[in-house]
């Protein structure tokens, strides 16, 4: 689980501030369960979708949204550039330095448009504040 989260939560724009995401991927077993799947592909979408509504910060089409385009965009990863994003974790650096992650995350922003961009951008500097004022 630890790759796939790491892969997900470095690909998708705000996932991991936004609070969003936080709970866009679910326990270990979901995922394992998920990986079991005659669809893998519709399986994490549909996890991502459990877990994400559970933050209930976003609509029913948002959710669908987000996760159709995280789950794509991470399936587009591959070997060398997850072995590069955990690389450059494990080096205490943001992965969002990286010239194919950044240009990942242009692809989700085209992928999810400008509303969901916002209203995640808007719920990422809202998670980041809230995070600095514990």
């Amino acid at each position: 689980m630890n790759i796939l989260t790491t892969r997900v939560l470095t690909s998708a724009l705000f996932a991991v501030s936004a609070g969003v995401a936080s709970t866009a991927f679910a326990a270990e077993a979901d995922l394992q369960q998920a990986y079991k799947s005659t669809d893998v592909k519709s399986a994490l979408i549909n996890v991502c979708k459990t877990e994400t509504s559970k933050g209930g910060k976003l609509t029913a089409a948002e959710v669908a949204k987000y996760c159709g385009c995280a789950i794509e965009s991470d399936g587009k990863l591959t070997n060398a550039q997850k072995w590069q994003i955990q690389s450059t974790i494990n080096q205490k650096k943001s992965p969002s330095t990286l010239a194919f992650v950044q240009q990942q995350n242009q692809a989700l922003k085209t992928c999810f448009g400008p509303q969901l961009t916002t209203k995640l951008q808007t719920l990422t500097e809202a998670a980041m504040k809230a995070a600095q004022a514990k």
